[in-house]
């Protein structure tokens, strides 16, 4: 049994196509010469890239205990690529009778950042990660310096859960969660 991967519905200012093998292209023209240290390094050259989907769409899109997709995020106004979100730590194993949490991740090229579209697009994954993936429960990570990062999950309702060191070349990181409600009903902010 699968998830029910899929394109998202679009939301105000953005639509949601689901990674393929024929789009995950576009990765590199929005992330090549990003300076940021927050955006995976993968998203920058070529090879990474090349391991990064076939991790994506081989093992994580097949996984019955660790699946995950991605969706690029195109504005309405000109269909222009401005990012992807990420969910993944998706299972179908229940432990103790209670459904395992996913988690979400996301990357906004530098030209988009600022301007709303973080928020819009991690509003919109979470409100449909409990009807279509099962979810009750979301997490996320930061790093401990993007301010930018622990403010947007901030604003999408997320608490800190406990910050983490990890290894010598990075800096620690910031676990974050929040609980998840049907699409049905009103997101709670």
């Amino acid at each position: 049994m699968h998830f029910p991967y899929q394109d998202l519905p679009p939301s105000a200012r953005l639509s949601y196509e689901l990674v393929t093998w024929s789009n995950v292209r576009a990765y590199l023209p929005l992330f090549a010469n990003d300076p940021s240290p927050f955006v995976d390094a993968r998203f920058k050259q070529q090879a990474g890239l090349e391991a990064y989907a076939e991790e994506l769409l081989i093992e994580l899109r097949h996984s019955w205990k660790r699946g995950g997709c991605d969706w690029l995020l195109f504005r309405h106004t000109d269909a222009q690529p401005i990012g992807v979100l990420h969910l993944y730590n998706l299972s179908h194993e229940v432990v103790a009778g209670q459904v395992p949490y996913c988690a979400v991740g996301y990357a906004l090229a530098a030209p988009f950042r600022r301007q709303g579209y973080g928020l819009e697009a991690l509003s919109h994954l979470l409100t449909y990660a409990a009807s279509l993936f099962g979810r009750t429960e979301v997490r996320a990570l930061s790093a401990v310096e993007n301010l930018a990062s622990e403010a947007l999950l901030q604003r999408c309702g997320f608490t800190l859960l406990e910050e983490r060191p990890t290894g010598h070349s990075q800096g620690a990181v910031r676990l974050w969660g929040r609980g998840l409600l049907d699409s049905n009903s009103q997101l709670g902010r």
